[in-house]
């Protein structure tokens, strides 16, 4: 497996995600930009820019709009195609650290965290009906006025926040470890478990919302989403960035059961141990044992997103330094036993 690598910044890419056909996939950076590239071949197809530097992304199912969320407290708004910037919203001395449409595009989840310890942490919810709508009637603003629904758990510090099966619960990760699961539209607490030593990273859901699995310091971890019981437990040595399952993992042709799990060790801490864990780690689910492991001579610092191609033949990866990698499967992993 050779990948192809893009870079369209010399900052870290925080982020990646690839749009619903699998023929376009976005990075975002920490210098505030945000690139789209074709799949296939790598070509660069357009950039914006945002209000500052970016932590989270997302995108609705149709390609039409892009939202993203910086470190400076905004969430802007653009069209794709084309890439024109439909406005933003702002937050006084927080930072928007996840955003994320739900299923069916609807609603519009975001994770805001405070700059200083007198603020408290916000999940809020907005429709975006309401946000297409304001965004036709402004004039000249820049800043958009959107209604929301606070849905902010009491002390609880939340890192990433994602809808549910067909979004009847929304599920909270925390700075302290912690997993928690709510009702929706209800917004009642159904549980909340104690299952990392320190702030979970990212954590994701299978394709059919029977699994889901966190990244952290102390590994990664996967759990029932419907009771938050663990499952199975991938233990490292070092921190765990992120964390992507396999589109295939309940295929009825060719099934995966895999996940695939990276990190590494920060930047900052390279130069004090040769050991520096940027390995791509590819799991069996179902056994709870590594079948693979994928190391890049070239790369310079730990990886800080992954995501899947839909068709499960590929992943991408972001990095620090600036660069993606896509990664597509060869015959190895499809026809030896290893691998299935």
């Amino acid at each position: 497996m050779r990948p192809f690598h893009v870079r369209g910044t010399d900052r870290a890419i925080m982020t990646v995600k690839i749009n619903h056909d699998g023929d376009l996939f976005f990075t975002a950076s920490q210098d505030g930009g945000i690139n789209c590239w074709l799949t296939e071949t790598g070509e660069r197809l357009g950039n914006y820019k945002a209000s500052g530097a970016v932590k989270t992304l997302d995108l609705t199912d149709n390609s039409e709009l892009l939202v993203s969320g910086s470190l400076e407290g905004s969430v802007d708004f653009f069209q794709i195609n084309g890439g024109k910037s439909l406005g933003k919203l702002t937050a006084d001395m927080r930072k928007a650290k996840w955003v994320e449409f739900s299923f069916g595009d609807e609603n519009l989840i975001i994770v805001y965290q405070p700059m200083t310890s007198t603020i408290n942490y916000e999940t809020r919810i907005l429709k975006v009906q309401e946000i297409l709508d304001k965004i036709k009637l402004r004039q000249t603003q820049d800043v958009l006025e959107i209604t929301d629904t606070l849905v902010t758990p009491d002390k609880f510090k939340t890192t990433q926040a994602s809808w549910g099966y067909l979004n009847q619960s929304i599920v909270m990760a925390s700075t302290e470890g912690e997993l928690l699961l709510l009702s929706y539209p209800q917004k009642e607490e159904i549980r909340r478990v104690q299952v990392h030593d320190g702030e979970i990273k990212q954590f994701t859901f299978s394709k059919d919302f029977s699994i889901l699995a966190t990244a952290a310091n102390d590994g990664c971890k996967i759990f029932d989403p419907a009771t938050l019981q663990q499952l199975r437990y991938f233990k490292y040595e070092v921190p765990m960035n992120a964390v992507a399952i396999s589109p295939l993992f309940n295929s009825e042709q060719k099934p995966k059961p895999h996940l695939i799990v990276a990190g590494g060790i920060p930047a900052r801490e390279t130069a004090r141990t040769k050991f520096q864990g940027f390995d791509i780690h590819i799991c069996n689910v179902i056994y709870e044992e590594e079948v693979g492991k994928l190391l890049n001579p070239n790369q310079i610092g730990p990886i800080n997103a992954l995501a899947f191609f839909p068709d499960g033949k590929g992943f991408i990866t972001g990095e620090e330094g600036g660069y993606s990698r896509v990664y597509k499967f060869d015959q190895t992993y499809w026809e030896n036993d290893l691998f299935k």
